[in-house]
C-alpha cells in the first residue's frame, strides 16, 4: 500500500533562478513524507556529474520538471543539462510531472535568459514538453508547492511505483523461506507448461489429425470442359506440413490462404495431367481454383488441433487485417514434419 512505502522524487530544474521554487517544491515533497532527490548536492555543471544525475534518476520513482525563465547550463555537446534529465527520465519511463511558468517572459531580468540563442532553446524545450505530457502552470513558488501535492498524489495512483520501505518492514526469515518455496513450485509449474506447449491440445484427441484423409473439391477448367469437383486427398499432417513454413515469421490470412491455395492447386494440377481418364486435349493449359469454404475448413481445424493461434502482436493502428501464428505445439510439430533425418547407411560404422 503507498502508506506503507516511500517514493523517491527526483526533481529537475536550472539552479540560481528557481532556488526559492525548488525549496518550495521540496517541502511539499516531504510534508507528503517522501524522499526529494535534487541536484543541490551535485549540481550540474559538467559532464562528470552526468553518469551520477542518471544514477540517481534510475533510482527514483517520479520525475518532476520546473521550468521557469532560464534554459540552464550546457553540456558539451550543445544540450542543456536540464533537458537531458528530461530526455533520459522519459526514456527510462519514469512518471513526468511538469511544471512551467505560465509567462517565462514577464519574470524578473535577472532571472531569464538574455541571450537570444539561449531563449530559443528554453522556447523549443518548453514546447517539447508540452506536446508529450499535461502540464501544470504556475506564477509563483506559493502556487508551485499547490501544484506538486495535486499533481504527485493523483500521480501515485494513476501510475504506482515501486518505491521503498523500512527494514523492518521486511519478511522475516520464516516467510523468505516460504516465499523462496513458492518461487519454486512456480518454476516447476512453468517448466510443466513449458513441456505441455510441444503437447497436443487437451480435447483434440477425436478430432481428425495426423494420417487422417481430408478430402479437398477443387474446381479444374480446361479449354472444352469444367471438372466440379475435381477431389485432391491429403492428410492433415501433409497440409500442415506443406503450409505451415508460411507463418515460421507470422502471416496474414491472405498470405496463409494463399499459402494453402497455391500448394493446393499444383497438387490437384498434377494429379489432373496423370489422370488417366482425362482426354488428352483437356490437358492443355487447365486452370485450378481452390473454394475458400475449403480453405476456412483447413484454417478452423489447424486451430482446433492447437497447431494456429490467432497472433497477437501489436501492429500500425491502420492495420486492421487478421494474422496467423505457430503455436509453441504447432512449431515442434513442424519441425518434427519437416526436419531432414539421417540416412541411416551413411551413418553405419566403418569396418576395419
Amino acid at each position: 500500500m503507498i502508506n506503507n512505502k516511500r517514493f523517491q522524487i527526483f526533481i529537475s530544474s536550472t539552479y540560481l533562478d528557481l532556488i526559492d521554487e525548488r525549496q518550495s517544491v521540496l517541502k511539499a515533497v516531504l510534508e507528503l513524507e517522501h524522499i526529494p532527490a535534487g541536484m543541490e548536492l551535485f549540481p550540474a555543471t559538467d559532464a562528470s556529474a552526468w553518469d551520477l544525475i542518471k544514477s540517481v534518476i534510475d533510482e527514483s520513482d517520479y520525475y518532476v520538471l520546473i521550468v521557469g525563465g532560464k534554459y540552464g547550463s550546457l553540456h558539451p555537446d550543445g544540450l542543456g543539462f536540464t533537458e537531458m534529465e528530461y530526455d533520459y527520465a522519459v526514456d527510462q519511463k519514469k512518471p513526468v510531472i511538469a511544471l512551467l511558468h505560465n509567462s517565462p517572459d514577464q519574470i524578473a531580468r535577472g532571472k531569464t535568459d538574455i541571450d537570444e540563442a539561449q531563449w530559443k532553446r528554453l522556447e523549443k524545450f518548453r514546447e517539447k514538453v508540452r506536446k508529450h505530457h499535461t502540464c501544470q502552470f504556475w506564477t509563483n513558488a506559493h502556487d508551485l508547492k499547490a501544484s506538486v501535492i495535486v499533481s504527485l498524489t493523483s500521480m501515485f495512483k494513476r501510475h504506482p511505483a515501486v518505491g521503498w520501505v523500512r527494514a523492518d518492514s521486511v519478511p522475516s526469515g520464516a516467510r523468505i523461506e516460504d516465499v523462496l518455496l513458492l518461487k519454486e513450485r512456480v518454476a516447476e509449474l512453468e517448466a510443466q507448461l513449458n513441456a505441455s506447449r510441444t503437447m497436443p491440445a487437451a480435447g483434440t484427441d477425436d478430432l481428425a489429425q495426423g494420417d487422417d484423409e481430408h478430402t479437398v473439391e477443387t474446381r479444374i477448367e480446361s479449354r472444352t470442359h469444367i471438372f466440379e469437383p475435381y477431389p485432391v486427398v491429403y492428410s492433415w499432417d501433409d497440409l500442415f506440413a506443406n503450409v505451415a513454413p508460411a507463418l515460421l515469421n507470422e502471416a496474414s490470412d491472405q498470405r496463409l490462404r494463399m499459402a494453402l491455395h497455391e500448394y493446393i492447386k499444383a497438387d490437384a494440377l498434377r494429379l489432373f495431367n496423370e489422370d488417366a481418364d482425362i482426354p488428352k486435349t483437356d490437358k492443355a493449359y487447365p486452370q485450378c481454383l481452390v473454394p475458400e469454404s475449403e480453405k476456412d475448413t483447413c484454417i478452423v481445424q489447424f486451430r482446433a488441433l492447437g497447431l494456429i493461434v490467432e497472433s497477437q502482436r501489436k501492429r500500425s493502428v491502420t492495420d486492421s487485417g487478421k494474422y496467423w501464428a505457430l503455436t509453441p505445439y504447432g512449431d515442434h510439430k513442424l519441425v518434427q514434419l519437416r526436419a531432414m533425418r539421417r540416412n541411416a547407411q551413411d551413418h553405419q560404422p566403418r569396418k576395419g
